[in-house]
């Protein structure tokens, strides 16, 4: 069974990863907005949506074999981790890279900031218990309307398993020391309410990385591209032209 992916329209290609717990549908509402420009091409990362838990070797093979020769990848929270890989390990085919919300260490390593394991575990016993009320909690967060909520909510819940797959994943992938040799354009955008990945994570990297564009949306949480649309995609075709 092959990862799931969803093409929209024609123009330079962009590959969005969503996070943990979502799937592609997260990204919908800005389909409008981008498919004049773009291509969209919008993943369902393993164990999620409708796609099969898988490493990353088979991920990477099966969704380079579906995508175009060179494009853009957007990764949001988990989904940064993993566009930040594929960026690093296939940096031939990746002419830009926009991380929102993420960074390349998830969970508290003094001193690098991070979200806590106490935080982060009981966030996931909330979902385990109730995933549909927990995302729709999370996106109450971000000041959306009740009634456009379902719009972002996965098309299919996760399972446990693919719950556990995912938290592994921002628990131990790390890439602090591979991303000081990444040389294509890179952007991070953070949000100063977010409660998961500290603004105190931009300021850190601005030291660490300064080669690389920041923003900072000073009235976003974790969902800047839902909280401040219109922003986020003008951001991006500023940056991706």
């Amino acid at each position: 069974m092959n990862i799931n992916i969803h093409k929209y329209g024609d123009g330079f290609p962009l590959v969005f990863f969503h996070g943990w717990g979502f799937d592609s549908q997260v990204w919908c509402s800005m389909l409008p907005k981008l498919n004049p420009y773009y291509q969209l091409i919008l993943v369902d990362l393993p164990g999620f949506g409708h796609s099969p838990i898988m490493d990353w070797p088979l991920f990477k093979t099966d969704l380079l074999n579906q995508l175009p020769e060179k494009f853009a990848l957007v990764g949001w929270s988990m989904g940064g981790l993993y566009a930040m890989h594929l960026a690093l390990e296939e940096s031939e085919r990746v002419d830009f890279f926009i991380s929102v919300s993420s960074s390349p260490r998830f969970l508290l390593d003094d001193p690098w900031p991070g979200i806590s394991q106490e935080v982060f575990q009981g966030f996931y016993q909330k979902i385990v218990d109730d995933p549909y009320k927990t995302l729709s909690e999370f996106l109450d967060l971000h000041g959306l309307a009740t009634q456009t909520k379902s719009q972002y909510l996965p098309d299919k819940l996760p399972s446990l398993e693919g719950l556990r797959f995912g938290l592994n994943i921002l628990e131990t992938w790390d890439f602090r020391k591979e991303l000081k040799q990444f040389t294509k354009p890179a952007y991070f955008m953070f949000g100063r309410l977010d409660p998961i990945v500290p603004v105190k994570t931009m300021r850190f990297m601005q030291r660490e990385y300064p080669e690389f564009k920041y923003m900072l949306f000073n009235r976003a949480a974790h969902m800047p591209f839902l909280s401040h649309m219109d922003l986020f995609v003008n951001e991006i075709r500023e940056f991706i032209k």
